[in-house]
């Protein structure tokens, strides 16, 4: 019955893509919330890997923006929290452009 009401309250994201939810959710990184929170405040459970797989899409775009290595940037994209200013500084310069190309997310009900 307990997970019953666990997934009840759990948000589904129904878009695949790229969304205005993974940029939030990066944003909110960036200004030093932690994982528990960030999951509290969008629905998740507490021990949910959503804002991680999220917050990981941004940061993968902003290095192909920036014509960067995945490999030689590994570091940065695990301990996100660690390089705040650096990603700030990337995620300023792309800001309008990941909003041109994310989509509204949409949820199942």
């Amino acid at each position: 019955m307990k997970t019953q009401n666990v997934a009840l309250t759990r948000p589904n994201l129904k878009t695949k893509g790229f969304s205005t939810l993974h940029i939030q959710i990066f944003m909110m990184i960036l200004v030093g919330k932690t994982n528990r929170e960030i999951n509290s405040i969008f629905g998740y459970t507490q021990r949910s890997h959503a804002v991680v797989d999220h917050s990981r899409k941004v940061m993968f775009k902003l290095l192909a923006m920036e014509n960067l290595p995945k490999r030689e940037n590994l570091e940065q994209v695990v301990y996100p929290r660690n390089y705040q200013f650096w990603w700030k500084k990337i995620f300023d310069k792309h800001h309008k452009d990941l909003l041109a190309i994310a989509i509204s997310p949409e949820f199942y009900d």
